[in-house]
């Protein structure tokens, strides 16, 4: 068991460094968690490693509660590293005497408690309103969801969006801005930095330095090589650099187990899903109306964020292309759509195809150069596929600066500007869509 007195100094200084900053943004998932506030559900706020999950308590714990009146513990304290999930009675009682009697409680980064869902279900069942964050995808394990179904909530915390991205550097968007040339140049400019250098919080205050760099080894030395026992940690960087190298492009577990000479692809399967479980790196499957087809045909990687893509990947040269679609791959899983790709026998690709309930409501063509008239040819005529396939009436290329709309065939083809894009569809998002009460 830690000293007490270590345990206190520890409670008192986390609890003044949870005090938010004038620099803080204030995140566009915030008004759910003050919507979820009134529910006994526990909340699990999940994602990478430095996305912003910490500032997200504590704007949560000043909007709503005051931090008088909470306790919040951060696990990942290296002066707590010998802490057992059987301390924690003695923590709670350590909580009791330096602030009193508390019924909400907030746990940042409760992976590093081993056994920890026990404890938190116990909790629970004592009436604490309680808020969970952690940065593995395992987080909830089936052992939670079963002493807790129908009990808790999950949240994602991605870096920033555009428009957070934008809100930091001072620019509140209203609908008008967009269609001001002023503004519109401005946040032109803008985009083109964050199309690059992403929007992890820190890499948005600091500016292009090696915080990246530094952040992808964390990840794979402590969240995967650490947490899984990985022994070819070599091999396992190499492999994060090899997706990350190949964003926004299918890849095969076969082609990876000869590129490193792993002994089966059983491995390889083992590592990509190390490597997911830290929110860096996400499969997209190819949409068929077989399941068995969709969980065994070949996927597409996609990164977390773009500043990764510049920072970490192999290439000395970045592909805009794959730059735009990441981006949009990763706007859309912001906002918790179910997202596929989609491929005809004859190869004809759709980027994105956006699923509601049973049906295929949306078909996403991503094309940062319309102007290439080959290129965008293409383009339109997988796009068209994809609207015959699915009945839809209309599509949508997201492109680099083009914006107006055709017909062909009685279909309608909408082309948006990135850039608009990823602030139009912040509009009209109800605070509780697509949110799954688990």
């Amino acid at each position: 068991m830690i000293r007490e007195t270590i345990l206190k100094q520890v409670l008192i200084e986390q609890r003044e460094l949870i005090k938010p900053s004038l620099e803080y943004v204030e995140r566009e998932l915030l008004p759910l968690a003050l919507s979820l506030s009134k529910l006994r559900h526990i909340v699990v706020i999940t994602g990478h490693r430095r996305a912003g999950k910490s500032v997200f308590l504590s704007q949560i714990i000043h909007k709503l509660y005051g931090m008088e009146n909470v306790y919040y513990l951060n696990v990942d304290d290296e002066r707590l590293a010998s802490l057992k999930v059987e301390d924690m009675n003695s923590v709670m009682e350590v909580f009791m005497s330096l602030f009193g009697e508390k019924k909400i409680i907030f746990l940042d980064e409760i992976q590093n408690l081993d056994g920890w869902e026990r404890f938190v279900s116990r909790l629970h069942n004592e009436g604490y309103k309680i808020y969970l964050t952690g940065s593995n995808a395992k987080l909830l394990s089936s052992e939670l969801a079963t002493l807790l179904t129908g009990r808790y909530i999950e949240m994602e915390i991605y870096p920033f969006s555009f428009r957070e991205f934008l809100r930091f550097r001072g620019i509140e968007v209203i609908e008008k801005m967009l269609y001001k040339t002023d503004s519109r140049a401005k946040i032109r400019k803008l985009f083109d930095e964050y199309l690059r250098t992403g929007g992890f919080p820190e890499v948005v205050h600091y500016g292009k330095t090696p915080i990246l760099r530094t952040l992808f080894s964390d990840v794979i030395t402590k969240d995967v090589v650490g947490r899984y026992k990985v022994r070819e940690s070599r091999t396992i960087k190499e492999i994060a650099h090899f997706l990350i190298s190949n964003a926004a492009k299918e890849f095969s577990y076969n082609r990876i187990k000869n590129i490193y000479g792993l002994g089966s692809v059983h491995t390889v399967k083992n590592y990509v899903e190390y490597l997911k479980s830290t929110y860096m790196f996400f499969e997209l499957s190819r949409f068929s109306h077989s399941l068995k087809e969709v969980h065994t045909k070949i996927k597409k990687i996609y990164i977390v964020d773009n500043g990764f893509i510049e920072s970490v990947g192999f290439s000395s040269t970045i592909n805009t292309g794959r730059l735009y679609e990441n981006l949009v791959f990763d706007e859309l899983k912001r906002k918790r759509k179910e997202i596929y790709y989609y491929k005809d026998k004859a190869a004809k690709e759709v980027d994105f195809l956006i699923r509601k309930g049973k049906k295929v409501k949306e078909c996403i063509q991503v094309c940062s150069n319309p102007g290439e008239e080959t290129t965008l040819q293409r383009e339109i005529k997988g796009l068209l596929i994809g609207m015959d396939e699915f009945n839809l009436k209309k599509g949508v290329i997201i492109s680099g600066n083009r914006e107006d709309e055709i017909e062909i065939s009685g279909k309608r083809i909408e082309f948006i500007p990135l850039w608009k894009w990823l602030l139009v569809e912040s509009w009209g998002q109800s605070p509780l869509e697509n949110v799954e009460f688990l």
